[in-house]
């Protein structure tokens, strides 16, 4: 009895930890919506013998054969980690018809650089003492016979030292991906079958598990599910739980490099390059000044934007908003020097060439692209539905109101010209960004052409319509 007292303090303990070691749980139910449709469940348990954390996963995925068209198509995946390079994914598949007694199969895969095609798990690149083995998986009915359930058992022994991306047990807000492709006909089950990329729309996702609560120093097994309607997350997230205590500026934090992006971008496409394609249409005094600043600007901004999407990215060309984005900041850069070409040209000859042209056109090109690859990069981060659906509107409003206010500025310049008799030398001079050349033989050839006239102290000056056109819009 007397040792009972010293005994306490130790049960306690034990006790509460097996309290607070509860499974956490992350489930999506879409299969009515004909989307991606799974739940998780994760348990670890302290390894003394290997002074690391081992993990248990249980996996469920429901698939229908009355909305899917078959048992047997396509993918689920969830892995560990904020992105697929270093995340240790776990990819559900197979056909309850056809596999029988074999149940689905569990593929265990990883990604080294960016968004590749997922390898299978080797003990070579798991490290010293990671192992992981699946455990059993299994097909079973659910509701009706077009609704079977496919689940998995898998342990990850001493997953705390994955290579890849960190998996801690200390964290209370560990990032995981999940995806899936509803559509790729498998020509085998085996673990090692290639996998056709997912859905772009709705295709992949993020969530966020709290580990430390499902952390325990004794093993209870795999955990169970514990499904109580459309909400059946436990100790799981869409959003980091920081970001749920902090609100926007932790948001902002959590992907620091991924808003700045978006921020240079959103602001060079949506903001400043329609702004200089309006004030080019001003019909301002300043209007040459105006374009070419703010223009410059926004091609400043995207570039910085490229930069650092480069600096978070794993390799370059690792997506097609990756590409895209670089030819069009690559093309930004010539429409700056074909843009200076014209100005160079123009105030020597007085007319367009075909370098203006191509100025103008390459403009709305890259405005119209830039818009577009702005709406794939909010699908790429994972935004929501609804925030995208503004994002297009707000798009859509600017196209009209910048095609309007041009056309508008047109009908003005068609207007004064046809009140002034511009001749068309001076109609192309609202693209003039400086004065008009001084030399003797190009004076007396614009005087000739009536676009200049000549002060009393010799110096030239341009002619009242010139004038009057550089105030006009861009024809």
């Amino acid at each position: 009895m007397s040792s009972l007292p010293r005994l306490l303090p130790l049960l306690l303990f034990l006790l509460l930890a097996a309290v607070s070691a509860a499974p956490s749980q992350y489930c999506l139910f879409g299969l009515s919506r004909d989307e991606v449709d799974f739940c998780m469940a994760v348990s670890l348990y302290h390894n003394h013998s290997t002074s690391a954390h081992d993990v248990h996963l249980s996996m469920a995925v429901r698939r229908s054969a009355e909305i899917n068209g078959s048992h047997s198509l396509g993918w689920t995946a969830v892995g560990a980690g904020s992105k697929m390079a270093g995340s240790l994914m776990f990819v559900l598949y197979g056909d309850p018809e056809a596999s029988g007694a074999a149940g689905p199969t569990l593929s265990v895969r990883t990604v080294k650089i960016g968004h590749a095609l997922p390898l299978r798990v080797t003990q070579q690149n798991t490290g010293k003492q990671v192992d992981v083995r699946v455990s059993k998986t299994t097909w079973t009915k659910a509701d009706n016979d077009t609704v079977h359930v496919a689940t998995a058992s898998v342990v990850c022994y001493a997953c705390s030292e994955w290579v890849g991306s960190e998996i801690s047990p200390e964290s209370v807000s560990q990032p995981w991906i999940w995806a899936w492709n509803k559509q790729q006909v498998m020509k085998s089950f085996s673990p090692d079958e290639r996998l056709e990329m997912h859905a772009l729309i709705d295709g992949y996702g993020h969530f966020y598990v709290d580990m430390k609560a499902a952390t325990s120093h004794h093993s209870d097994g795999f955990p169970a599910f514990n499904v109580t309607g459309e909400d059946s997350n436990i100790g799981a997230s869409d959003r980091p739980v920081e970001e749920e205590q902090t609100g926007l500026w932790q948001k902002l934090l959590s992907r620091p490099l991924a808003h700045l992006h978006g921020f240079f971008m959103m602001t060079s496409f949506l903001l400043l390059f329609p702004a200089g394609a309006v004030a080019i249409r001003s019909g301002s005094d300043k209007s040459f000044k105006y374009h070419w600043v703010i223009q410059l600007t926004a091609m400043l901004s995207a570039l910085s934007g490229a930069v650092v999407a480069i600096a978070m990215s794993d390799r370059i060309f690792g997506s097609p908003h990756q590409i895209a984005g670089l030819v069009i900041v690559g093309l930004v850069a010539v429409q700056a020097v074909l843009g200076w070409r014209h100005h160079v040209d123009f105030i020597r000859i007085f007319r367009r060439t075909w370098i203006s042209y191509a100025h103008v056109s390459l403009g709305f090109v890259l405005l119209v692209s830039g818009w577009a690859n702005v709406i794939a990069g909010l699908v790429l981060y994972g935004f929501g539905k609804f925030g995208i659906a503004l994002i297009a509107l707000f798009i859509l409003l600017e196209a009209l109101g910048v095609g309007a206010w041009s056309f508008l500025a047109r009908r003005r310049s068609q207007a004064t010209s046809a009140i002034h008799k511009e001749t068309p030398e001076s109609s192309a001079a609202y693209f003039a960004l400086e004065d008009i050349p001084e030399s003797d033989e190009e004076d007396e050839a614009a005087e000739e052409r009536g676009l200049m006239q000549k002060r009393n102290d010799g110096k030239p000056i341009v002619s009242g319509c010139i004038a009057n056109t550089l105030k006009r819009e861009a024809g």
